[in-house]
């Protein structure tokens, strides 16, 4: 795809949360976005230098098996729930070592690659004794001291030891510009691309005034260093869809949502707004606390003028209930496929802890008003299983696409119904 100046890929921090970042390259691939820079901080530096090498199927295969041993010089025998005592331990003590990491770099970063390759590289650090960023495009790094300067990029201080250059102690760019847009735009950049993981640091304010997206992800993307392929697996999925997302190709807020051919989510738009009111006219208060779900959960709010309009806001309480229930995030979904996998995620019906709103029993009233508003997010789980329950919106046979796990024997009201 052709393009009129310089598109910049920004890489932020946020150590085991770096596998995000896989996904986005490979939605960007499949997009033809393809930047002329990449910047990054941490993590950032070691996929941004992968990326600029056109190594993403080893950054891939890299992180499906990237366990905490590969990475910190930690005990074999260290379990997942003894790390924080160990870490505190550690820092007491002046940080890690990162030897494992360094031996990384050596086996998978050439750095005469990164300096010949067209996408322009650099990262930042923090400079230990006065905390200021030093912004380091490739070619102000000196020839041979790239791995310094990634492993200074990346010292998550203090769990991490500081990395000394030329004399100079030098700590986690993260620590005070995590997602360096600014270095972007000073390399050249016309166009900004962000990844956000919500690492540890600071994300400075984008002053740069250049067009700029975002791509960060609904979802907690798992502790700093809790490098687990699992979550790594489940994390590049989720950087493929929210990429795609931000680009027109998906919808949803937390789930990526294929197109709905069926119309079905304008008709439990339209099922779902005529119970709520129904709901309302009984205890009013109910629409603040609607409204209040959706904003607790990042979720936004119905479309106005028409509410039972086939939006985002409009799927919100279907994406917020399946969220509540535990329904998978890594994978995509139809309006009727994410409705029917919800309905089949419980065994005891949300519908059922408020039958006095719901179906307008008085007896338990004032019980169920008080629960509603303490845990907006039930509620709504609940006017969705009674919204979903009230009509008919399985079919017998998915298509053939549809995995396995789904073609299942599920419980809608109480009725064995085979999807």
């Amino acid at each position: 795809m052709e393009h009129t100046g310089k598109r910049a890929l920004v890489l932020a921090g946020g150590g085991a949360k770096g596998s995000y970042q896989i996904g986005v390259w490979r939605a960007l691939q499949e997009l033809d976005w393809t930047p002329d820079i990449i910047t990054g901080a941490s993590v950032g530096t070691l996929n941004g230098c992968l990326f600029t090498m056109g190594k993403i199927q080893e950054a891939e295969d890299l992180w499906r098996s990237l366990e905490i041993h590969d990475v910190l010089e930690v005990p074999a025998t260290l379990k997942p729930e003894e790390l924080r005592a160990f870490f505190l331990d550690i820092i007491r003590s002046g940080g890690l070592n990162v030897e494992p990491l360094a031996e990384m770099i050596d086996r998978l970063i050439d750095e005469d690659a990164v300096r010949t390759s067209p996408i322009h590289f650099g990262l930042v650090m923090t400079e230990l004794g006065s905390l200021r960023s030093v912004q380091c495009p490739i070619e102000d790094i000196p020839e041979g001291q790239l791995k310094d300067y990634m492993l200074a990029s990346s010292a998550c201080f203090p769990a991490l030891r500081p990395r000394e250059i030329d004399g100079v102690k030098y700590i986690d760019g993260g620590w005070r510009d995590n997602m360096p847009l600014d270095l972007a735009a000073k390399m050249g950049a016309a166009e900004l691309l962000g990844v956000d993981v919500d690492g540890i640091g600071i994300v400075r304010p984008n002053t740069t005034g250049l067009p700029t997206r975002i791509v960060r992800s609904h979802w907690d993307l798992g502790p700093t260093l809790d490098f687990d392929p699992a979550r790594a697996g489940r994390n590049i999925a989720l950087g493929y869809f929210d990429t795609l997302r931000l680009f027109g190709r998906c919808g949803g807020t937390a789930y990526a949502m294929l197109p709905d051919n069926e119309e079905f989510l304008a008709r439990f738009a339209e099922q779902y707004q005529k119970l709520l009111a129904e709901v309302c006219a009984r205890a009013p208060e109910i629409d603040l606390v609607e409204k209040n779900a959706r904003l607790r959960a990042n979720y936004p709010a119905p479309y106005a003028p028409n509410p039972s309009a086939p939006t985002r806001g409009a799927l919100a309480p279907l994406e917020l209930a399946a969220e509540h229930v535990g329904v998978p995030e890594d994978m995509p979904y139809t309006p009727k496929l994410l409705a029917a996998t919800f309905m089949g995620s419980f065994d005891k019906d949300p519908a059922d802890r408020f039958p006095a709103l719901l179906d307008g029993r008085d007896n338990t009233l004032v019980t169920e008003r008080a629960i509603a508003a303490a845990v907006p997010e039930e509620f709504v789980t609940a006017l969705v299983s009674k919204t979903l329950g009230e009509r008919p919106i399985f079919v017998k046979r998915f298509p053939p696409w549809v995995p396995p796990a789904f073609a299942k024997v599920s419980r809608c009201m109480g009725r064995a119904v085979s999807l």
